[in-house]
């Protein structure tokens, strides 16, 4: 970009650097903006004057380059404050539709978007669920495992599988709303509405109003599974054999992507086969499947995997035996996460027995949650979305 151009924008951010006062070196240092999207929403704008690439060991190295910007933001956060209703599917859309905010809130020209280099993208999926059942689906995949990885579980709400080509987050947004969007939504929502306030409406009308609209997104967000693959810089560039741009990375890559790390995690994927996950579901699937020899094994591998979880079993077998029998259980369609003998002692199970996060599950959330704009005074803040 112009030189010009990144120097205005530098001058709107805050200025960090480190210095070691022994040797009076400067150890590093850089210039960020913050800009407030829709209901003060946070866009990062990042000033670079140098660029990273790998040496022949693999290690980073910075080198001196032409001026260019990092952003980083939400995009659904962006323009609509949250993410409850679902994400913006097609990118490039997207990526332009955040590069004329961005030239407004920065007040500078900004290069077309299609030209923009993508360094992590993530692809997410909500599911429609009760607020018992998504606690459910946390307990029944307790013993899930992903090949080495560390996964990191928080109760009933979450899983987290950081990588470095990708990131698997599993969460109920409910709790994730309520912590991190619902009490600013609500401040903004209480300024727009005083702002816009009837001349013989009471002092509280605006009160009631944004708080009645943030309660309506929580009780969405309570009833929300969300799903959410982050595609890293070192995927896409082994994908595409280079730097990708925006014009480059198609929904149906993204879609291929998340399909592909979700079946990695969970073991199933999309496909034809119906997922069974009941003991007396999976004891037929294998009688009919195998030989009734080689079903009782099976079956008893699985009552294994279902309570004791892979890394207990993998102890247990050969490792030939292990990856054998768990691969003619995926093969079949049988899956050992929220099973029947994982949820047996809950009386009245809420979690459906065919559900899994993935795209061809019913439960996937892929209409509008509603027909009108929620803020007709404002009309075009609070997007509708998918």
């Amino acid at each position: 970009m112009a030189p010009s151009i990144v120097k205005s924008i530098e001058a709107m951010g805050t200025h960090y650097a480190c210095t070691d006062n022994a040797s009076g070196v400067k150890t590093w240092e850089f210039t960020r903006t913050n800009l407030r999207g829709s209901f003060d929403s946070r866009i990062m704008v990042k000033p670079m004057h140098e660029d990273c690439s790998k040496s022949k060991r693999g290690k980073p190295e910075w080198h001196p380059s032409p001026p260019y910007l990092v952003i980083e933001c939400s995009i659904p956060k962006a323009f609509n404050g949250h993410n409850v209703y679902g994400v913006i599917e097609d990118l490039q859309e997207a990526s332009e539709r955040l590069r004329q905010l961005l030239q407004v809130l920065l007040c500078v020209p900004l290069p077309h978007s299609e030209n923009w280099t993508v360094q992590r993208v993530d692809w997410a999926e909500n599911f429609q669920l009760p607020h018992q059942a998504v606690q459910e689906f946390f307990e029944g995949i307790y013993h899930v495992a992903f090949p080495r990885r560390k996964m990191q579980k928080y109760g009933n709400e979450s899983i987290f599988t950081p990588g470095t080509t990708t990131t698997i987050k599993l969460y109920h947004k409910g709790p994730e709303f309520e912590k991190n969007d619902r009490k600013r939504l609500y401040v903004v929502l209480r300024g727009l509405f005083q702002k816009n306030r009837p001349k013989d409406a009471p002092p509280e009308w605006a009160d009631r109003q944004a708080s009645r609209k943030v309660t309506a997104l929580q009780r969405l967000a309570n009833c929300r599974l969300r799903a959410e693959v982050e595609i890293h810089a070192e995927k896409l560039d082994y994908n595409f054999g280079h730097k990708p741009k925006v014009r480059e990375i198609t929904t149906a890559y993204l879609q291929e992507v998340f399909d592909q790390e979700i079946k990695r995690l969970l073991r199933e994927g999309k496909g034809a086969v119906q997922i069974v996950r009941s003991s007396l579901a999976v004891r037929d699937r294998l009688d009919l499947r195998y030989s009734p020899e080689l079903a009782g094994l099976l079956h008893g591998f699985w009552m294994g995997l279902a309570m004791h979880g892979e890394d207990d079993m993998k102890k247990r077998s050969t490792r030939p035996t292990f990856y054998r029998r768990r691969k003619q259980l995926i093969d079949v369609g049988v899956s050992w996460l929220a099973t029947d003998q994982q949820l047996i002692e809950r009386q009245g199970q809420m979690l459906p027995p065919d559900f899994s996060p993935v795209r061809e599950n019913a439960r996937r959330c892929h209409c509008l949650v509603r027909e009108r704009p929620a803020l007709d005074f404002e009309r075009g803040l609070l997007q509708l979305a998918a």
